[in-house]
């Protein structure tokens, strides 16, 4: 049988009926909590959002969401840490499947990449390396990166836990499962980057240890859910939030190795040639060390095994039946069509165009959250310059 992205497929302990995916998309949209001080809770906003993207037995993946008030680090995103917080996340989850769709939760750390003026404490890392630049978001005025705390072996013990209580938050509101983002530069990457990880302990020095939080991380979820609820997303050549390490190949095929014996239901991965930022011609320059055909998740894909494999970065109407047909993932995950075109599952089934995005809007928060969100008051065709942008590759 061919392979489509209109092929059934199950993952851990789901079932998909089609293999488009909602990216995991940072959106800043929630409100503040009057309860407690630097929180943000979903809302009715975020609950159309992601009603609106629903589908019959298609997957959504939540915004980053962080699991503690230490893992926070931006405006307006909703945690799962408190009452409040999965209060808003259930009417939100209750709406997802009420349309037939598959919801999993990003669960997240930021790890150096936030400041203490949104948390009152020291942002923790794998070691006391900072990032360079400044922390600015919309109205809080720039100010430089801190050095963040080396964790220590407590430190990392409670973090897990946290990991862990997040992840049973999520199922307790009806969540199908979980994601762990460990990729982008955020806490579980900085532990992976041997420009970042200094470490001289068993959670460095080298590719097992800096595999080691990660690894144990995921197998505590493993435990306290099952593994067919876990999921784990990872970057192997990215270079956001200066994640310079060197290594790439064995590093991340260690570490899929290590995953794909774990039952999981899935493993995310973001294409070797797409960037946040970067064009595709820079993100080449910055890997002139590495053969083309290196680039690629064929590494990865092979070190999983029989472990579904999600791949993330350059899908478009033009391309995303490749890597299907081909064999070279599963499944495929959305973002920027996904933001402008809410039925973007039925317009690629019935290749309608799709509505190009408005980048401006990505993140809030905004005195007007629902444009560029829920509302667009603008609407322009996606050209064939706007989808080559998308892909990249």
């Amino acid at each position: 049988m061919t392979i489509s992205a209109w092929s059934p497929l199950r993952i851990g302990e789901s079932q998909l009926e089609h293999r488009i995916v909602l990216a995991p998309l940072t959106r800043n949209r929630g409100t503040p909590s009057q309860l407690h001080k630097h929180t943000w809770v979903p809302n009715d906003l975020m609950l159309q959002y992601y009603e609106e993207r629903a589908t019959k037995g298609g997957l959504l993946i939540t915004e980053a969401t962080p699991v503690s008030l230490r893992a926070s680090g931006v405006p307006g995103i909703p945690g799962l840490f408190t009452e409040e917080q999965q209060e808003g996340w259930k009417k939100i989850v209750d709406a997802v499947h009420q349309q037939g769709g598959v919801f999993f939760c990003q669960i997240w750390h930021q790890g150096r990449t936030t400041h203490s003026c949104l948390m009152d404490q020291i942002p923790h890392s794998s070691s006391d390396v900072a990032l360079q630049g400044k922390f600015a978001w919309n109205d809080i005025p720039a100010r430089p990166y801190e050095k963040p705390v080396p964790m220590s072996k407590d430190d990392i013990e409670a973090t897990q836990n946290d990991f862990v209580q997040a992840a049973v938050n999520a199922l307790s509101v009806g969540f199908d499962g979980i994601e762990v983002h460990a990729g982008n530069g955020y806490l579980f990457d900085q532990f992976h980057h041997s420009n970042i990880n200094l470490r001289d302990d068993e959670y460095g020095r080298d590719i097992e240890g800096r595999s080691k939080f990660t690894l144990e991380t995921v197998q505590k979820l493993c435990n306290a859910i099952g593994a067919g609820r876990v999921a784990v997303r990872l970057s192997p050549f990215g270079l956001f939030n200066e994640t310079l390490g060197e290594e790439r190949i064995p590093q991340w095929q260690y570490l899929c190795t290590q995953l794909g014996q774990m039952g999981l239901a899935y493993v995310h991965l973001i294409e070797p040639r797409f960037d946040e930022f970067k064009s595709a011609s820079e993100k080449l320059a910055a890997f002139k060390n590495y053969n083309v055909e290196d680039l690629t998740l064929k590494h990865f894909k092979q070190a999983l095994g029989s472990t579904p494999i999600m791949a993330a970065g350059g899908f478009g109407p033009d391309n995303f039946q490749e890597g299907l047909q081909s064999g070279a993932h599963d499944l495929m995950a959305f973002g920027r069509f996904f933001v402008a075109n809410p039925d973007l599952v039925q317009k690629l089934r019935d290749q309608e165009p799709l509505y190009k995005w408005d980048r401006s809007r990505f993140y809030g928060p905004f005195p007007d959250n629902e444009v560029g969100y829920t509302v667009h008051p603008s609407r322009v065709f996606a050209a064939s310059g706007d989808i080559s942008k998308g892909q990249l590759a």
